[in-house]
């Protein structure tokens, strides 16, 4: 079996209106090491999500007369577990859509079991390492506080952003490279992202989530700033102390 970063079992939940790709899949995943449960509609994946704790969403978004993107948007609103989109919509504002609401990586279909098992990987081992990598610091930026070992970020105020996997990975690398100019290429190496290849405006979509949550106008960014023709540049003095965890 392979264990996640926390050791246990990675616990996949399957959200597929295709009952027999559904349990292939699941089987597939079932016979690799993880736990998958599948799903067929988007009510039954609500409340499996209540009742149960899961490492990864895969996600349809064409889910009888619902859609999937709902599903996607409620997670990263509510810092719910990754997800990653397995669709045939294959229009690049589907995809820029499904990844600017919040899913971690995008696959179109019809696609190999063996490239999504490699992709849930990636996304597992990103959230897990930042988890590691962080583990017991929090930074301060700017009023805002990110606790990684408590997957936090919080306001001046002290109220809680919801942030996904995906935006707290960003996160995690701008923070521990502040006022340095930072390529896409660096980002995506970096972030192990495994979209790199297939769709590059990845990092940008990313980007413009994150700016959302932490700048006061996104339009106008202060702390993520664009540097024309190379990359980013978080412009912030952050300071790290340890959690007494």
């Amino acid at each position: 079996m392979t264990p996640s970063s926390e050791g246990r079992v990675p616990n996949v939940l399957v959200v597929e209106d295709d009952e027999m790709l559904a349990a292939r899949l699941s089987d597939y995943l079932g016979a690799r090491g993880m736990s998958a449960t599948p799903v067929e509609t988007l009510p039954s994946a609500r409340q499996m999500l209540k009742r149960h704790q899961f490492d990864v969403v895969v996600l349809d978004l064409n889910l009888g007369e619902h859609d999937g993107l709902s599903l996607a948007r409620e997670l990263a609103e509510n810092a719910g577990p990754p997800v990653v989109i397995a669709s045939s919509r294959i229009d690049e504002s589907d995809r820029v859509l499904g990844l600017e609401l919040g899913a971690d990586d995008y696959l179109v279909k019809p696609f190999s079991f063996r490239e999504l098992l490699a992709r849930i990987k990636v996304v597992l081992r990103r959230t897990g390492t930042s988890r590691r990598a962080l583990s017991r610091r929090i930074a301060t930026f700017g009023g805002w506080t990110f606790d990684a070992s408590a997957l936090r970020l919080t306001d001046q105020s002290g109220r809680d952003i919801a942030v996904t996997g995906g935006e707290m990975t960003l996160l995690r690398v701008f923070i521990e490279h502040p006022n340095r100019v930072l390529l896409r290429s660096q980002i995506l190496a970096l972030t192990k992202r495994s979209d790199a290849d297939v769709f590059d405006r990845a990092i940008d979509v990313l980007v413009g989530r994150l700016r959302r949550k932490i700048e006061d106008d996104p339009k106008r960014p202060r702390l993520i700033l664009t540097v024309r023709g190379e990359g980013y540049r978080f412009a912030a003095d952050v300071k790290w102390s340890a959690t007494t965890d």
